[in-house]
């Protein structure tokens, strides 16, 4: 019995290592891109409230906060049958448990996921209660951006773990800015669609065209950052001073026509206007609600709080959801993975 064991735990400690062995063959030290020290500064526009200057950082796969987790199964098929895989852009406050619960979620569904944080890549760790109420969307959609470019141009390195013509890119809040954004430079070759969810219409701005579908998501109660209690996000508008007119690293959209240099006075594009433009375009866009649902569906239950932005800017912020929502989210997500819009 013992010899017997004894060969079973160096046959399991040599899958181990050939397992850590092909992980590591993935980042190498030619693949890492650390930031260089001060690579971006946060600057204090008033207290309590920043914007970010300086080149930022590029996406280095070795960093702490990136994981990519590839399911040993995919539709019941033992692998080497390659997974497709869901890039998930965060929110403003970074990294958290709203991401991570999605992740694992679609990995339960044997579906690849890959997270990080773009302010840790940047080497800025001040957590949820800084980047969540005390800097502006602009900067930290710009640090999402090019995070989330990065982390799907480094996805499509990894044919040896996913199937790299079935990416999905998911975004919520600020990170679903992003995604929207990116919807319109990714190859129609390996994103099969865009899903952002509690899309802002302020920051960065929304792109005049996109190259893949997408399919906005929003919660029936979500109201985050709103000046009144029905104060959707997908009806929201805002001063054109809080977006930022883009430079050639975001695609061309409606920030250039609206931001704080050109006309601040004037009020930003609806989420939803948005949308109806793009699909009197002929693009392949739509919108999923979802009932007992606020903003960031997987973000636990229903928290219908205030959030002080800034200084003395109280707005309604409800977050969460009820089981029904999540439940609903996810199987509309999973078909959508397994059954992806054809592209033309």
């Amino acid at each position: 019995m013992k010899i017997h064991y004894l060969a079973w735990l160096a046959k399991a400690t040599g899958l181990l290592l050939c397992m850590a062995t092909h992980w590591a063959a993935a980042q190498t030290p030619n693949n890492c891109q650390p930031a260089p020290a001060d690579v971006a500064q946060i600057v204090v526009i008033r207290p309590r409230f920043h914007t970010v200057s300086g080149p930022l950082a590029n996406f280095d796969p070795c960093h702490k906060s990136v994981q990519l987790k590839v399911p040993s199964r995919w539709n019941g098929t033992p692998l080497p049958v390659k997974p497709p895989l869901v890039i998930i852009a965060h929110g403003g406050g970074g990294l958290g448990a709203l991401e991570m619960n999605l992740a694992a979620a679609l990995q339960k569904n044997d579906i690849a996921t890959l997270v990080f944080d773009a302010y840790q890549l940047n080497g800025f760790y001040q957590g949820y209660p800084f980047w969540g109420s005390q800097a502006t969307n602009e900067s930290r959609q710009r640090m999402i951006y090019k995070a989330a470019k990065g982390a799907y141009e480094w996805a499509l390195t990894q044919s040896d773990k996913i199937d790299t013509s079935s990416i999905f890119l998911q975004g919520v809040s600020n990170g679903a800015a992003v995604v929207a954004n990116l919807a319109s430079v990714v190859s129609p070759d390996h994103v099969k669609a865009v899903i952002p969810e509690g899309l802002p219409g302020m920051g960065i701005g929304l792109p005049d065209n996109v190259a893949v579908p997408i399919r906005l998501v929003f919660g029936k109660l979500d109201n985050y950052g709103g000046k009144h209690q029905e104060d959707w996000m997908w009806q929201r508008q805002d001063s054109c001073r809080v977006n930022r007119s883009p430079g050639p690293e975001v695609p061309a959209g409606n920030a250039g026509r609206c931001n704080g240099r050109q006309n601040p006075t004037d009020l930003t594009e609806k989420p939803i206007d948005w949308m109806n433009r793009l699909k009197a375009q002929k693009a392949d866009i739509d919108v999923w609600f979802y009932d007992n649902a606020a903003h960031g569906i997987f973000q636990g239950p229903i928290d219908r709080k205030m959030l002080t932005y800034g200084t003395d800017n109280l707005t309604f912020s409800w977050t969460g959801s009820d089981p029904s929502a999540k439940e609903k989210m996810l199987a509309d997500l999973v078909k959508l993975i397994k059954n992806p819009p054809t592209q033309p």
